[in-house]
């Protein structure tokens, strides 16, 4: 009985050290995993540009030194986006005074609405304009012309696509109506042309 019970144990004891050593091949082959990998490079980022510009940049609109009632100015100014993305822009007119800057009348139009495919404006404006006529401008913060410079699209506002350029047409007239007060004063308009972005800029 002793030696049965020896060869029985003995049995038991080879049957529990198979079924390790089955369960620790198991385990070493659960942990075979083969991998791979693909690297997607050359990501690039690059950051577009707003740049406006105007021809002329001086003394776009001028008459002195002796303006009678009924004179009128006009030229022509080029604005053109040379950044590669599209804007927006806006024009503020700030004037050096307030009493002559209300007499006077600004009419501001595109060129493009006169129909003739020049770039050179008429005496005579659209009946589309842009502004006016209305008040030359006032003193700080000034007055906007054409749209709004804050941030975002406001009324009046002039898109502008990367490497495009448009013609607008000032015209300032001191009209006929205008009285002996007016005699001898000066006022000095700066036009401000703020561009910004439009994308992701609603």
């Amino acid at each position: 009985m002793r030696d049965l019970s020896r060869r029985h144990l003995s049995r038991i004891l080879v049957v529990l050290l198979v079924t390790g050593v089955v369960a620790a091949s198991l385990g070493v082959a659960s942990n075979a995993i083969w991998t791979d990998s693909q690297n997607v490079d050359a990501n690039v980022f690059s950051t577009g540009t707003i740049n406006i510009l105007t021809d002329p940049t001086t003394a776009l609109v001028t008459f002195t030194p002796a303006m009678a009632p009924g004179d009128e100015v006009v030229n022509d100014i080029k604005v053109r986006n040379d950044g590669s993305l599209q804007l927006r822009y806006a024009v503020t007119s700030t004037t050096t005074e307030n009493t002559l800057a209300a007499q006077l009348d600004l009419t501001i139009w595109d060129e493009a609405e006169e129909g003739d495919g020049g770039t050179d404006c008429n005496s005579t404006p659209p009946a589309s304009k842009l502004y006016g006529p209305d008040n030359l401008g006032s003193t700080t913060p000034g007055t906007n012309v054409m749209g709004n410079p804050q941030q975002g699209f406001q009324a009046g506002d002039r898109t502008l696509a990367a490497a495009v350029e448009q013609f607008l047409c000032f015209k300032v007239k001191l009209p006929t109506s205008t009285d002996d007060t007016f005699q001898g004063k000066t006022t000095t308009a700066t036009f401000v042309f703020a561009a910004e972005q439009t994308n992701s800029n609603p």
